[in-house]
């Protein structure tokens, strides 16, 4: 006996039939439609040989369809696999294949029990028929009946005399079935994200809103090539500067996202997707959700950082809706919670589920293991969860310990709360669930692991922001530091002993706090204001620190409240916590360097294009020389200065005095200052190896001393390097590869083009000409600097560097601080 169409779907669910891909729609009364795949065989000569193998050639269907010719045998197959090893099946071709006199089979239409794969059709044709890959075109059936039966009524339902294929009326409906998966189908998790598997996953048992998915895969092919490889170029850039030019960067990825739109093809099908199961007119208050790909999972939430839209209506603003989502993707706050989660990537991997939109009487969540125990938590309010979810509405909160026939809404709460428990049992791990109950009963609207939310996402239902001194201040055990824990602990660690010593020895600091808010402290007033009071004096500018890989952003503290909003996705309603680092940023008149010499002098280095250009080498410093500290500071004999040094005499015995006292606390150093007025600020230290010596000798200082010869190469890509310089990827204790960089990695190949490591020569000791140390014998600068970054960097390797301006020339030798070049360059 023949096996019905709901039986096949529970028997496929039960794993005793293999139907995949699966896809509800395609279930009939008692058989399940299959379609026909791209790949056809045509038998090259006659007669065929049973004994032999008979040489054949393959064709490729094309999308815009092939013609069969009559009286010509083509070997296909199923896109589907098929098979049972329950059941025996058979197949015929469906009624509307047949009405074109289109074969699928000749004498084989019998499997064999335990058979699983695809099936090979034998097509052969009464007249020209064109096909097309992907077409229902046959249909399998199981044998063994029992099970409810479904009486056909489709296309063909009550015809009288006869009729003709009408197979063109499903053409566009079968095809959206399959580019937009619903619940019931089978579905990669890779393609539809955590949010919509678990919900497809959990419709076999429970009330589910219906629903279907835009796979991430349709975003991914909505970009053009422009587009694809204009946010390629953007996140490298992101990577390698480490969100120094984040504002920038971001305006620029937000651009590219604001032109995505769906394609034609997918829009025509969308339409028809909303026709068939929303009603052909689409006019049914739907749900447009994000569901990223990263979402939902074990061990990350991204909560909140993609849009949702509710209440849409007809097909356009579904299409509208799904594209503000895929906009959502490529805004500041997500992009800030992929880079502070180290997720450089720019392809999009965000799904959007389309789904009915429940009027319910109650929603809310619940929890289980939220206290330690087997009791399920409920919260919920009247009407929609949005409010509750967002941290907006007071929730009624209950514990399935305590409701009992008199608590209110007992009969929906029990209803959540066995609902609940089944989650928590099939899954095997506590759950925090979505719910909205309305006449029907109660709604599963989303579900997802606990940890996710428990370990990732704190919260204040009150206005929030706290600041705390950063080097001087003990943080409370409540203080959530999350992703600007590392950078946190870095700064603490080292810089807060040493600005505590500066403060003790009379040195000026600026200041700096670390910050714990929501995005209702920064949009209320009174709890705003404080703020502002907190961060104002000193400098008119500060540096923000969100994590590891968003670092270092210089903004104008009238500006703060607005960059952590728009970074962080923190909205007005908004009760997620958050952590950010804020330094004062001053930029000064000069940006000053300094360390003790070998032979008790003393080096100082300053550049009136400030510390940082300095520091990363995108500036030549000017140098002032101490022969010997002991002597004093006030003969021209022992201090050798450029005449725009001299603002700097009134203040060297300070900065020797203090570069000692860390020089014999920490070993070799180097101190960063910055002078604004007549003041100046002790900025951060670096500690050197201990072979990294300077030596001053007759008033002079070598970058890095010893011999290199080699083929001279003049790098011009002065502001690649600068750039890249900027961002704090590269620094004396660690850097992370930025090689990836397209600019770079074309200076990369040029280097290693030579047959011997060349000598570079550039305008400026960049930072990131560190990437070079192991390919190059030597550098030469126009204007170099001694203390900065790559100046130490290349002691420490040994590789020889001098400054040395308008060198030309074929090859060069290096000996000490002396270049010498022959040959004239170009010939």
């Amino acid at each position: 006996m023949i096996l019905t169409g709901s039986e096949i779907a529970r028997e496929r669910a039960n794993g005793r039939i293999t139907i995949e891909p699966f896809t509800p729609e395609q279930v009939n009364p008692n058989s399940y439609n299959f379609r026909l795949g791209k790949t056809l065989r045509v038998y090259q000569q006659m007669p065929l040989d049973a004994r032999r193998t008979n040489e054949f050639e393959e064709i490729e269907i094309p999308d815009d369809g092939y013609v069969l010719e009559p009286g010509r045998l083509y070997l296909a197959h199923t896109i589907e696999v098929l098979g049972s090893e329950h059941y025996a099946p058979t197949f015929a071709a469906r009624s509307s294949v047949a009405r074109l006199g289109l074969f699928i089979n000749l004498s084989a239409s019998l499997g064999d029990i335990g058979y699983t794969g695809q099936w090979t059709l034998q097509l052969y044709s009464m007249n020209r028929v064109r096909v097309y890959p992907g077409i229902n075109i046959g249909q399998m059936m199981w044998w063994k009946p029992r099970g409810e039966i479904l009486l056909y009524d489709g296309k063909y339902q009550g015809s009288v005399g006869p009729r003709s294929s009408d197979i063109h009326v499903d053409f566009d409906k079968q095809f959206a079935r399959q580019r937009f998966p619903g619940l019931g189908a089978s579905i990669d998790v890779s393609e539809v994200g955590p949010k919509f598997a678990e919900l497809a996953a959990s419709s076999y048992r429970f009330r589910v809103p219906s629903a279907f998915v835009v796979p991430a895969g349709e975003f991914t092919n909505a970009l053009t090539d422009e587009q694809e490889a204009a946010l390629a170029d953007a996140f490298v850039d992101l990577r390698a500067t480490v969100g120094a030019f984040f504002a920038d960067s971001v305006a620029k990825i937000q651009k590219i996202g604001d032109g995505i739109r769906l394609p034609d093809d997918a829009r025509k099908l969308l339409h028809a997707r909303l026709a068939e199961v929303y009603g052909k007119d689409a006019e049914v208050p739907l749900a447009v959700r994000s569901s990223g790909l990263d979402e939902d999972t074990e061990a990350s939430s991204l909560a909140g950082v993609h849009q949702s839209i509710l209440g849409v209506t007809g097909a356009d603003a579904v299409i509208a809706a799904v594209e503000q989502c895929w906009r959502s993707y490529y805004e500041a706050p997500a992009v800030a919670a992929r880079i502070r989660a180290g997720n450089f990537d720019p392809a999009p991997r965000l799904a959007v589920i389309v789904q009915k939109l429940i009027q319910p009487t109650l929603a809310g969540v619940a929890f289980t293991g939220l206290d330690g125990d087997d009791a399920v938590t409920i919260e919920y309010v009247e009407g929609l969860s949005d409010e509750l979810v967002a941290g907006v509405a007071v929730p009624t909160r209950v514990s399935s310990t305590t409701i009992t026939d008199e608590t209110p809404d007992a009969a929906v709460l029990c209803q959540v709360v066995e609902l609940v428990e089944e989650l928590r049992r099939t899954r095997e791990q506590d759950v925090d669930v979505e719910w909205a109950a309305d006449a029907d009963g109660v709604h599963l609207i989303q579900v997802r692991p606990l940890t996710a939310t428990r370990n990732l996402t704190r919260s204040s239902a009150e206005p929030l922001v706290q600041a705390y001194r950063l080097y001087f201040d003990e943080l409370p055990a409540t203080f959530h530091l999350g992703e600007v824990a590392a950078v946190y602990g870095s700064y603490v660690a080292k810089r807060g002993p040493a600005h505590r010593m500066a403060h003790e020895n009379g040195v000026s600091t600026g200041a700096g706090w670390v910050l714990q808010f929501n995005g209702r402290g920064l949009c209320d007033p009174a709890t705003a204001a404080r703020l502002r009071e907190t961060l104002s004096g000193g400098s008119d500018e500060c540096v923000l620190d969100f994590g590891d890989t968003l670092r270092q952003i210089v903004v104008a503290k009238d500006d703060v409240l607005d960059n952590l909003a728009a970074t962080t996705g923190a909205k007005a309603d908004g009760t997620t916590l958050q952590a950010v680092l804020v330094r004062d940023f001053i930029r000064g008149r000069l940006g000053v360097i300094s360390r003790l010499a070998g032979d008790g002098g003393l080096v100082v280095e300053y550049t009136p294009e400030g510390l940082m250009a300095l520091n990363r080498g995108i500036a030549g410093g000017e140098t002032i020389v101490v022969t010997d500290v002991a002597q004093g500071f006030d003969a021209d004999a022992n201090v050798r200065m450029p005449e725009s040094g001299r603002v700097l005499r009134p203040h060297l015995d300070q900065i020797a005095r203090f570069t000692a006292a860390m020089h014999a606390k920490y070993g070799p150093v180097t101190l960063e200052w910055v002078f604004e007025g007549d003041r100046l600020y002790f900025v951060d230290y670096s500690v050197l190896g201990g072979h990294d010596t300077v030596s001053v000798a007759h008033g002079e200082v070598c970058i890095s001393p010893g011999t290199a010869r080699g083929p001279l190469l003049r790098l011009d890509d002065d502001e690649l390097l600068r750039r890249l310089s900027i961002g704090p990827a590269v620094s004396i204790d660690k850097s992370q590869d930025v090689s990836e960089h397209e600019g770079l990695a074309r200076i990369l190949e040029r280097v290693k083009a030579y047959d011997e490591k060349p000598i570079v020569v550039a305008a400026r000791p960049y930072a990131v000409l560190s990437v070079l140390i192991d390919h190059v014998a030597g550098f030469v600068f126009d204007q170099g600097s001694a203390l900065g970054h790559l100046a130490i960097l290349l002691r420490e390797a040994g590789v020889p560097a001098v400054a040395a301006a308008g060198v030309e020339g074929d090859d060069a030798v290096i000996s000490d601080g002396v270049v010498t070049t022959t040959g004239r360059k170009g010939e």
